[in-house]
């Protein structure tokens, strides 16, 4: 099983790479089995969409994330909303997210960082056909709660455990959605846009 991590924050030097470096982590220790991967939008300097994107240039990138069975995306709230960065993988990608869970962990440097949760649900799943799982996390004050080095720092285990549970539920779905993808009804694709 793979499971791709994605470092939303386009910044090199970001609190959402250190929870990714963290979830990593933590997923080794749930299940050596799981081979994951951090996705960093900051290392993989990706085009914004137009009519005019040159889609076969990034191949690899679709390739790599297509191999993912489930993802966990790290996400910065930025002015109360997902960033664009995190929006144009649903335009660059969509396919790649076919009928796969995902568990969305969203960071603040406040305490503002619930407010992507909703946006990602509502609209990034039609076309997508994304299964987000119903637990998410949320980390306000992320610098108090993991370091630079993804290294757990809060002195109460809320965070930690909640990040527990949302992965070993990711896990089940994952093992649950693979016979979901190779069912006939999701090979038919007869609305291939969604509803």
């Amino acid at each position: 099983m793979k499971i791709s991590i994605i470092s939303g924050s386009s910044r090199a030097k970001s609190a959402s790479l250190n929870v990714s470096t963290h979830i990593n982590q933590l997923m080794s220790n749930i299940d050596s089995t799981v081979d994951s991967t951090i996705f960093s939008l900051a290392a993989n300097k990706l085009p914004m969409w137009d009519e005019t994107t040159d889609l076969a240039s990034l191949s690899a990138f679709q390739d790599e994330l297509a191999q993912a069975d489930a993802f966990v995306f790290v996400i910065p709230e930025w002015h109360g909303m997902v960033p664009p960065a995190v929006k144009n993988l649903f335009f660059l990608f969509s396919g790649v997210f076919r009928h796969k869970p995902a568990f969305l962990v969203c960071v603040s440097s406040g305490t503002g960082g619930r407010y992507p949760i909703p946006e990602m649900r509502s609209s990034t799943y039609k076309n997508s056909f994304i299964n987000y799982i119903p637990v998410s996390a949320v980390i306000d004050r992320v610098n108090t709660v993991i370091d630079e080095n993804g290294n757990y720092i809060a002195e109460k285990a809320f965070v930690q455990n909640r990040l527990d549970e949302g992965l070993r539920i990711l896990i089940e779905y994952s093992k649950a959605f693979q016979a979901i993808r190779a069912s006939d009804i999701v090979q038919e694709k007869r609305f291939p846009n969604g509803v």
